[in-house]
């Protein structure tokens, strides 16, 4: 049996760098469509009444506005992070609407005002990706903050990701959190479970 190639994480940025490139804004419109259909049908979020979702703004990521919107909808309790630089972690906020919003230093979107660092109450928790593996190895953005705010939780962690962005194997560190689930344009893989990760 052939071992497959454990990829750095250096590499794998670069490779999901250049897979991006290969698509149109309306390749990552119809792919997002699909992603966040196949999402909002399982149980964990047809179960879930607080949910914490980071909000995109990097070229190339699912689009969680369109979630969050429809989370509105649905009358789901909406979390999203707010970054307290003193402390190098996240805070949780409540979504309450777009106007609240405001840019923070790095340009991305946020709260106004945070609240704390207890996640006790949430019940899932979508988690922003660069590349991910179907064993639940996540590279993120590079700051570490995710890995420290999934550390304090045991709600359950997805990632909402294009093909592209999944790879067998992907380096991890001994900090690094695994994420329990996958969410593609083209299945739901169960991380935890080898039998479903191609499903």
């Amino acid at each position: 049996m052939k071992l497959k190639t454990l990829i750095p994480k250096s590499e794998a940025r670069k490779i999901v760098v250049k897979r991006r490139n290969e698509f149109t804004v309306e390749d990552f419109q119809s792919k997002t469509k699909l992603i966040l259909d196949r999402f909002t049908e399982t149980d964990d979020f047809v179960n879930a009444r607080k949910i914490h979702t980071f909000i995109s703004t990097r070229p190339g990521e699912v689009d969680t506005r369109k979630l969050v919107n429809y989370m509105n909808e649905c009358g789901k309790q909406i979390i999203v992070p707010k970054l307290n630089k003193k402390t190098g972690k996240f805070n949780r906020a409540n979504f309450i609407s777009w106007d609240d919003m405001v840019k923070n230093s790095d340009g991305y979107l946020e709260p106004k005002v945070g609240i704390d660092e207890d996640l006790f109450d949430v019940d899932l928790i979508i988690v922003p990706a660069v590349a991910v593996s179907v064993f639940g190895q996540r590279i993120g953005n590079g700051g570490g903050y995710y890995d420290k705010l999934l550390k304090n939780t045991f709600a359950g962690k997805v990632v909402l990701a294009f093909e592209f962005q999944v790879f067998d194997y992907i380096e991890s560190d001994i900090h690094d959190v695994r994420i329990d689930k996958i969410i593609t344009e083209l299945r739901i893989i169960n991380t935890r479970s080898p039998i479903n990760r191609s499903s």
